[in-house]
């Protein structure tokens, strides 16, 4: 079976646009996007973040919305599915809007992420505490609720889809790598979060977005640019069959 992937919107977060590009100014609204992979398994890219309210207590920086049918069942039910029928979950990394919900699945859906994002995660230094919502804090982070699978470099998931690191954003950052007839489909998340970060310019390709690590960041922008036939970045609305709020 030739694997596809669809893109959805899991709601929306309000915030500073340098964190998407480099150098912007003001606000902007930006998609929490999850990715259905269906291939020889069903596969889904991150599971968004949290219960609004809980987030704002939380991340006062960011403004998380989420209307009705944006609910992470919800989505799953509009493609046909329960959360019974995904295999795997596939963690991009533990940055806290790209993993809440994981309760939503049981536990014969295996979740993966990569070791190194996973130990660095268990004790950030603390400047990135909040991101992954660390002990050091006194929380719970979300993505210790659930029995997580750590892999290593390159892994194939199935036929056709394959977990590749592209660090830089954060210290363990993966991406999702699609083939198929038609070409090959990457699941960039925050390798590449928008479309904006890429430019016409060869000899400045990419414009940086948040990064633990500005020069693996640009290695793995580069990366999956040359990988990809199709690009699909982290919180681009581009990519999906919906539009800002405006709020």
């Amino acid at each position: 079976m030739t694997p596809t992937v669809t893109p959805r919107c899991a709601g929306s977060l309000t915030m500073d646009a340098s964190v998407l590009v480099e150098g912007r100014s003001g606000t902007t609204e930006a998609p929490s996007i999850v990715y259905l992979i269906e291939g020889e398994e069903t596969l889904l890219v991150d599971t968004s973040f949290g219960d609004p309210g809980l987030m704002a207590d939380r991340h006062p920086g960011y403004e998380c919305h989420r209307t009705a049918g944006q609910e992470l069942d919800a989505v799953l039910a509009d493609e046909g599915y329960d959360p019974a029928d995904v295999d795997g979950v596939v963690l991009s990394h533990l940055d806290w809007d790209h993993c809440y919900n994981l309760d939503t699945f049981g536990a014969d859906t295996d979740v993966y992420v990569q070791r190194r994002e996973l130990e660095y995660a268990i004790a950030p230094y603390p400047m990135h505490a909040e991101r992954y919502e660390a002990k050091s804090l006194g929380r719970e982070p979300p993505w210790l609720t659930v029995d997580l699978t750590p892999i290593e470099g390159e892994t194939e998931l199935c036929a056709g889809v394959t977990a590749v690191p592209t660090p830089g954003h954060t210290v363990g950052h993966q991406s999702v790598v699609v083939e198929a007839d038609a070409g090959t489909t990457v699941v960039a998340v925050d390798a590449v979060p928008t479309f904006d970060n890429v430019t016409d310019d060869p000899s400045a390709p990419i414009r940086r977005g948040l990064a633990m690590d500005e020069f693996a960041w640009r290695e793995s922008a580069l990366d999956v640019l040359d990988r990809a036939d199709r690009l699909l970045p982290g919180h681009e609305w581009g990519i999906l069959d919906a539009e800002p709020a405006g709020l």
